[in-house]
């Protein structure tokens, strides 16, 4: 059974994205932190971080006018 108050609905990406920004303001720094970290765990299972910083550069030719 899927708990439906969990969840909100909105009738515009902008709208979703201000619902956003408000909860993170209303979020404690220590909250914010806590939330970082158990992001960084899902894509560091093991604790370990990457060696270095990964990049990735795109250029694109436009021409002369």
């Amino acid at each position: 059974m899927i708990d439906r108050t969990a969840f909100q609905t909105f009738d515009s990406f902008a709208e979703a994205d201000q619902a956003d920004r408000l909860e993170r303001w209303l979020m404690t720094p220590e909250d914010r932190l806590n939330l970082l970290e158990k992001l960084r765990s899902y894509q560091y299972p093991d604790g370990k971080t990457a060696l270095g910083l990964q990049r990735l550069l795109t250029t694109a030719e436009f021409p002369r006018s």
